[in-house]
């Protein structure tokens, strides 16, 4: 049987059709049950989730403020290679045993342009692992490392004339605080750091940094890994 619909215009909001109270009272009463459960599993979904909204149970993620306000997260230190780890990356060099040629670069902004940094063997030293291997215009700082000359595998000899070669790692991030945002998953995940788990504070800038060259090093990638020469 064919059911007709009333509408009539709406003096209040020309031009717009409204439904009369009979047409809606025709609508089947199924839906509503089904509304209201999939308005409860969502809304279990997000109070189950805390690292999604974390505001939804009264939490929210330990994000540094410093790591909101812009690039460069101003805790570098510690937790570093937790949030940078990559598992291909190359085994752990013995910085104070390293030996070679010396570049010296001044940064004057930061970041540098190296986005990760690994430790030496025992957590001692640290050496450039990733490039931002251009320089977008003039003055970019990301790009200042690139314009220096400076490869992957150079490892860090000097800290503003402190030698870095023997030097905890974590306390080599602090000096330098050269630690480039990660974005979305940093907040979402709270891999951010807090600033009062510092060792050290940042060093001015400008900054002078050595470097103790090494043969360039070819990162290895899921398309590389085992592939033969």
């Amino acid at each position: 049987q064919a059911h007709s619909v009333l509408f009539f215009f709406s003096r209040s909001l020309p031009g717009r059709v409204r439904r009369t109270p009979q047409a809606m009272a025709r609508r089947p009463a199924s839906i509503l049950p089904a509304l209201v459960l999939l308005a409860g599993a969502a809304a279990f979904a997000l109070l189950s989730s805390p690292g999604l909204l974390g505001f939804a149970v009264g939490t929210r993620p330990s994000v540094s403020q410093a790591s909101l306000r812009g690039l460069v997260a101003r805790s570098a230190g510690a937790g570093y290679v937790q949030r940078h780890w990559s598992k291909y990356d190359p085994e752990p060099v013995d910085t104070t045993a390293a030996t070679g040629a010396t570049v010296e670069v001044e940064y004057k902004k930061r970041p540098f342009g190296i986005p990760r940094y690994q430790p030496g063997a025992n957590g001692v030293g640290a050496r450039v692992v990733q490039m931002t291997e251009k320089s977008r215009y003039p003055g970019d700082p990301s790009g200042q490392a690139f314009v220096a000359g400076v490869k992957p595998g150079w490892i860090v000899k000097t800290v503003a004339g402190q030698d870095a070669t023997g030097m905890k790692f974590e306390d080599i991030m602090d000096l330098m605080d050269d630690e480039v945002f990660l974005g979305m998953h940093q907040a979402l995940t709270g891999t951010g750091v807090n600033s009062d788990e510092r060792n050290l504070d940042a060093l001015e800038l400008p900054l002078k940094v050595e470097y103790i060259e090494q043969p360039e090093l070819v990162r290895a990638t899921p398309k590389t890994v085992g592939k033969k020469e």
